[in-house]
């Protein structure tokens, strides 16, 4: 794709605190020297933090016109906040990524070459720098995903990937925890909107602690996809 575009950047937070910081500014270093850029937005939801997550994004918000900040008052789950931040994109493509510091903006380049021939571009991790407890966690719910509604993927959850906008049907999302991506994929699918998987670095996390392998995280999932495999059904 040698054209330019317009993007919507949406980074879910919790308890960010010791990353956040690193990760806006390094995005925005990135995108603002990049010809294939025409004009962009970062839409930074916090969800709930307790860390002093939201008093950054406040300072980081009145130096950079590009960031708009989202705050949920109370922590409702990773796919809340995602859907929030898609109610607020104002551009053709939207762009979920992490904001652990653990993917890095410029991977963006990597996948963007897809772009007129994909309506979605999936990030899956190469090596994933996580433990054997998440790396086994996420390799069982891929499978489990697989199992129930014949979606084959790689990484379904990995927190990189790139979306024409008409794909993001708020409106249908029904899980708002963990179970997000698998929600928006399999209605995408059901739809006939074409995804591709692209492999894209992933990074050590340097500091804070993830949730989503936290028990109640992981039932929360469990529950979700029952849910979504009887409204499938139905």
């Amino acid at each position: 794709m040698n054209s330019q575009f317009s993007l919507s950047i949406i980074l879910p937070v919790y308890n960010e605190g010791d990353n956040i910081k690193e990760t806006i500014e390094d995005s925005i270093a990135f995108l603002e020297k990049q010809d294939f850029i025409r004009d962009y937005e970062i839409i930074a939801v916090d969800d709930g933090s307790r860390d002093g997550t939201v008093d950054i994004l406040r300072e980081l918000a009145e130096k950079n016109e590009c960031l708009q900040t989202v705050t949920h008052p109370v922590n409702a789950g990773y796919g809340a906040a995602l859907g929030s931040g898609i109610k607020r994109a104002r551009f053709p493509w939207v762009f979920l990524m992490d904001a652990d510091g653990q993917f890095k903006v410029k991977a963006i380049q990597n996948i963007i070459s897809y772009m007129s021939d994909y309506d979605i571009i999936a990030g899956y991790r190469r090596r994933r720098s996580d433990n054997f407890y998440r790396i086994v966690l996420g390799k069982t719910y891929t499978f489990l995903v697989f199992l129930l509604f014949g979606l084959k993927m790689r990484d379904i959850n990995c927190g990189f990937k790139l979306f024409k906008k008409e794909t993001l049907d708020s409106n249908g999302i029904h899980c708002r925890a963990g179970v997000f991506y698998t929600n928006i994929l399999v209605g995408a699918k059901a739809k006939g909107y074409k995804i591709k998987e692209v492999p894209v670095e992933h990074f050590p996390r340097t500091a804070g602690r993830p949730t989503g392998a936290r028990l109640k995280v992981i039932l929360e999932a469990f529950v979700d996809l029952v849910r979504l495999k009887f409204l499938k059904t139905t």
